[in-house]
């Protein structure tokens, strides 16, 4: 199968390059599935998680914002942060998502955002 260029990079560090056979994301705007030979395309990404299939694994990734740029072979993810599944520290995860529910402000944009965070964060836990 063709494959092309994946780069997953985040406000801190570069994550990933890999050749990869499709990449699955979530937009604002709704799921997402890329191929080679995809149309170009620029998407808002949303928290949630990102799914890179290579020709012998799926690297799953937690996606915080950002941006996903498709063009000629080659995605390039610009993300506020980027983090593989194996990286995520669980624990940490799950103490600050029962902190955030804790607050009496749940209404509050940024909390709720921060608990989707933790959200993707454990959807992605081994």
């Amino acid at each position: 199968m063709a494959t092309f260029q994946v780069e997953v990079v985040s406000a801190e560090t570069s994550v990933l390059s890999v050749e990869a056979e499709a990449v699955y994301a979530r937009s604002l705007d709704g799921e997402i599935g890329i191929l080679p030979g995809h149309q170009p395309v620029l998407l808002a990404l949303d928290i949630a998680p990102v799914s890179i299939v290579t020709t012998d694994q799926t690297i799953r990734l937690a996606v915080h914002n950002g941006f996903l740029y498709y063009q000629r072979d080659s995605l390039v993810v610009l993300a506020d942060i980027a983090e593989r599944a194996e990286d995520i520290d669980v624990d940490r995860a799950r103490r600050r998502r029962e902190e955030l529910e804790r607050r009496e402000t749940r209404e509050d944009a940024a909390v709720a955002a921060s608990i989707r965070k933790q959200d993707v964060r454990l959807s992605l836990a081994p």
